[in-house]
């Protein structure tokens, strides 16, 4: 199911990741180099960090996601703003932890957030990337169900609202994961 979804939403994907991850290095490029005046605070893992972890990043995919209800239109500022500040806040914190210090605090847990970041992003872009299909193919992509009906409900059918959730699905279980291992194994 979930490998269907890829291949059908696979446009969206692309440019969902493309986005935030050149935001998210921009951010990481504009971070500054001298930690002078940041520190890090060690944390314990328990119940109340990974709620609150899983709180930030659940609210940010969420924010990425609802651009679905604009078609898309502000996913892409949103996900400029977000990938940005994600970067800077990453960036500097390499330059305080050190290269041993990322590869334990960061590295565990980064890749499957920031991919499941990207996600939410592509599942907020969806309506666009749908429409861009149709103005630049002449056709509209496949929906999951295979014929879609008229009126409302074939409108929100072919700009891929079923699959947007469906991707914001997979990248909120991502993150259930991702904030497990940043609580349990990164701090």
């Amino acid at each position: 199911m979930t490998g269907a979804l890829f291949r059908r939403q696979w446009p969206a994907v692309a440019c969902g990741a493309l986005l935030w991850l050149m935001a998210f290095g921009a951010g990481w490029w504009w971070a500054p180099a001298d930690p002078t005046g940041v520190s890090r605070a060690p944390k314990n893992g328990d119940w109340d960090l990974y709620t609150e972890i899983l709180a930030r990043n659940v609210g940010v995919s969420a924010a990425l996601f609802l651009g679905v209800v604009t078609f898309g239109v502000m996913t892409i500022p949103l996900t400029l703003l977000t990938g940005i500040l994600a970067g800077y806040y990453g960036g500097q914190g390499s330059a305080v932890l050190g290269a041993e210090g990322v590869v334990r605090h960061l590295l565990p847990h980064m890749p499957l957030e920031l991919a499941c970041l990207a996600l939410a992003a592509a599942a907020g872009l969806v309506p666009l990337v749908a429409w861009a299909r149709v103005g630049l193919t002449g056709r509209a992509g496949e929906p999951a169900g295979g014929t879609v009906p008229r009126g409302v409900t074939g409108f929100v059918a072919r700009s891929g609202f079923p699959d947007a959730c469906r991707l914001w699905g997979v990248a909120v279980a991502g993150l259930i994961v991702a904030a497990g291992i940043e609580t349990w194994v990164s701090t």
